[in-house]
């Protein structure tokens, strides 16, 4: 696949187009909800066994309610697809079945199971992974950021100078690429930086701060310097709204109170620069895993594209049917959901809890992201199977997401998990 022409929000506005016909399986909408329910509990959770005292979250409106008996009872350990082959799904492993988001309070034995395993000498790395997969205490999600993007090293006897000596090399890095005159760069760098420049101020739009001049000035180092040092594929639209959250969650060590609350007068130039080292190394780790969405042509972009298709193509046929027949392409709208992971699609506070899932992947992020699009698109099945081309294009382009709380995004990731599941990395190869 080819994409098209590139429009002002960052996905292509025409190209090949990719099948959407056919499949045998159908979801059964009340797993997920028992499988939410799950994620929402206040019960504590053995590998191997699940504890029944889940709190149901109430689920978005598109998706079909379970009965309030099948919602308490909770996933059964042979949850079933119903469909032509009725699939029988394996048993919800610990990392899913943990409880506790990060909305509101977070429950104080979550809490000790983070405390203890970053107090430990040698953090374990694969439990903190499962711990964080179902997000992250907001007063812990620098450290343990960090750690899951492999910029902090676990063993705490050298993370000091590890952090010292990556924050000296950023902060050397920004008048050596940065701070030079035009007349010292390349034509392409001079593009590369009027692109930048284009892009910065359209950043998260719906966060004032964002939008201080010196908070600019610090996107402007961190994008242009991450092109500078990746030229494979050098800066791309789209990887302004990547850093958003890794710069909030930084700068969220040094200003206390929510984002809107912050004052840029409290931030010395040392804090900046060491939140942008941090922006810096931690970004580099999460594109690590998907460095083909940004070279040239995008083949990860279109890789993720057509998997999304074909996993909703199998997972739910009537409603790639329905699309098919309104010549609906996944390139007209899942293009920016895989080029900006899916974080335009849903409020700006939102993303951090999204970023704690895709940091907790680590390796398997690329693959992830396939059953993250597909599940954001299967949410609204029951809304978008009786629509129109028009309206169809036009809802998927501007989902109805800008009320969404932290459980609305945790329907998503539960229907991922469930895809990954179902249609595991394996059948992806085989596609």
């Amino acid at each position: 696949m080819v994409p098209g022409t590139w429009g002002g929000g960052g996905e292509p506005t025409g190209g090949a187009s990719s099948s959407v016909g056919g499949g045998t399986g159908t979801w059964r909408g009340g797993e997920l909800l028992q499988f939410a329910s799950l994620l929402k509990a206040g019960g504590r959770n053995t590998p191997g066994k699940i504890l029944q005292t889940p709190v149901v979250a109430p689920p978005p409106a598109p998706l079909p309610h379970a009965s309030s008996s099948a919602a308490a009872a909770g996933p059964p350990h042979g949850r079933t697809v119903s469909g032509s082959g009725g699939t029988a799904l394996p048993p919800l492993p610990p990392a899913a079945r943990a409880g506790g988001g990060t909305s509101g309070k977070v429950p104080e034995h979550r809490l000790a199971k983070f405390q203890r395993l970053l107090d430990a000498r040698v953090i374990d790395l694969d439990a903190l992974r499962e711990l964080c997969w179902n997000g992250v205490p907001p007063s812990l999600r620098p450290d343990c950021w960090r750690l899951l993007s492999g910029y902090c090293p676990p063993n705490k006897a050298r993370q000091a100078t590890i952090l010292r000596r990556k924050r000296l090399e950023y902060q050397e890095m920004v008048p050596t690429y940065y701070e030079i005159a035009d007349s010292e760069r390349s034509d392409e760098e001079l593009t590369a930086l009027r692109q930048v420049r284009v892009d910065v101020p359209r950043t998260a739009p719906t966060v004032p701060f964002f939008h201080e001049p010196r908070i600019q000035q610090s996107l402007e180092h961190l994008l242009y310097i991450w092109g500078i040092r990746h030229p494979a594929s050098g800066y791309v639209q789209g990887m302004n709204d990547l850093m958003t959250p890794f710069l909030a969650v930084f700068l969220g060590e040094h200003l206390p109170g929510p984002i809107e609350t912050w004052q840029l007068e409290a931030l010395t130039e040392e804090m900046l620069l060491q939140v942008e080292a941090d922006c810096y190394w931690c970004l580099c780790k999460l594109v690590e895993t998907i460095q083909d969405h940004y070279t040239y042509a995008q083949p990860g972009v279109q890789r993720t594209v057509f998997l999304c298709a074909e996993v909703c193509r199998s997972a739910c046929p009537t409603l790639s049917a329905r699309m098919a027949e309104e010549n609906v392409d996944f390139i007209q709208f899942a293009w920016r959901w895989a080029n900006c992971l899916l974080i335009r699609e849903v409020p700006f506070e939102l993303s951090f809890r999204l970023w704690d899932t895709y940091l907790a992947e680590g390796s398997r992020f690329a693959d992830f992201l396939v059953y993250a699009c597909a599940g954001f698109l299967l949410l609204w099945r029951t809304t978008l199977e009786p629509m129109e081309f028009q309206d169809m294009i036009m809802f998927l382009q501007k989902p109805p997401t800008q009320e969404w709380k932290e459980p609305d995004l945790e329907m998503v990731l539960g229907q991922a998990f469930i895809l990954r599941d179902t249609y595991p990395e394996a059948h992806l190869q085989s596609l």
